[in-house]
């Protein structure tokens, strides 16, 4: 694989459902043991991550793997063997992209697979931008990524109520609205649509993930 737009700094971009579905997308990962959960390319997308945890390591210098992970008794128990995996297929990843995840009555391991994974991410990687926890029933999150430009593209949907009207993150202030926490790593940019979102303007969403490692 070659990049001709080398950084060690990812672009972070999150969409309505019309301009994700405009995307050209190769190399889809399912969350289904039935297919590959882990896929090494220049660029791939995924789906419906819901309770799930998905996400991507990259090595700005030509590597970058997605991958989707349910959070069920299976990857439980081989936990071990996918971060293996992981780390395995992208050596000396710099960046890393985690979301998904929600606190669901009667299904615990979803948390405790995104934190598992966080906590491993943030130890073996510099920087880590992190979107934690759907707070909505509902909420999903489709991301698309390209190594060619170290873009991430996302699309998260929510419902506040049962039956209410969808909605799209649009607004910096719709993340913490959606996700429990939201830390994005030192260097990434965050962007709604087109626009920016600075630090300067919106401190509470680049925290460090240091510190955001200590909470779920």
């Amino acid at each position: 694989m070659t990049n001709n737009s080398v950084s060690f700094t990812s672009n972070i971009r999150f969409v309505n459902r019309e301009d994700f579905l405009k995307l050209k997308k190769q190399n889809y990962i399912n969350f289904h043991h039935t297919g590959p959960n882990i896929l090494k390319a220049d660029q791939f997308y995924s789906l419906e991550i819901r309770s799930c945890t998905g996400g991507g390591l990259v090595n700005p210098a030509g590597e970058a793997e997605g991958f989707h992970f349910w959070d069920d008794a299976t990857n439980k128990r081989k936990f071990p063997e996918l971060i293996n995996s992981l780390f395995r297929f992208v050596k000396n990843p710099q960046n890393a992209l985690l979301v998904g995840s929600k606190n669901l009555k009667g299904n615990p391991y979803s948390l405790e697979q995104f934190q598992r994974f966080k906590e491993v991410f943030l130890e073996r990687v510099k920087n880590v931008s992190i979107f934690q926890s759907h707070k909505f029933l509902n909420s999903e999150t489709h991301y698309h990524y390209s190594l060619d430009t170290d873009t991430w593209t996302l699309c998260t949907s929510f419902q506040e109520k049962s039956g209410g009207k969808l909605k799209f993150i649009k607004k910096p202030e719709d993340f913490l609205k959606v996700f429990d926490s939201v830390s994005i790593a030192d260097g990434d940019r965050l962007f709604v649509g087109k626009k920016e979102v600075l630090p300067s303007e919106y401190p509470e969403l680049f925290k460090t993930t240091q510190n955001s490692a200590k909470t779920i």
